[in-house]
């Protein structure tokens, strides 16, 4: 969600209708927030743990939801200090 607001913010949006949107969404968080590359294949690998989980009805170890907690944290931060420094009357 974080993603997509980045993205709204800048103007743009995914076509949900579509496979991939969350990555999309996801793989341009370089561009509209500047997280850097290795966060962002993090997040990513996160993404696809959450997929996997849904679909096979695993568990989720807790020291992934620790480090999903931890990176939706951040990620909360940077979109929010981005949006008041780039687009304050979204804030």
């Amino acid at each position: 969600m974080l993603a997509d607001a980045a993205l709204h913010a800048h103007g743009y949006r995914t076509l949900t209708s579509r496979p991939g949107h969350h990555q999309t969404a996801i793989n341009s968080l370089r561009l509209t927030l500047g997280v850097d590359a290795r966060t962002i294949v993090r997040l990513d690998a996160l993404r696809r743990l959450r997929n996997f989980v849904e679909y096979t009805g695993d568990s989720v170890p807790a020291a992934a939801l620790a480090e999903c907690v931890a990176q939706a944290e951040a990620l909360r931060a940077t979109t929010i200090a981005w949006i008041r420094a780039h687009r304050p009357k979204l804030a």
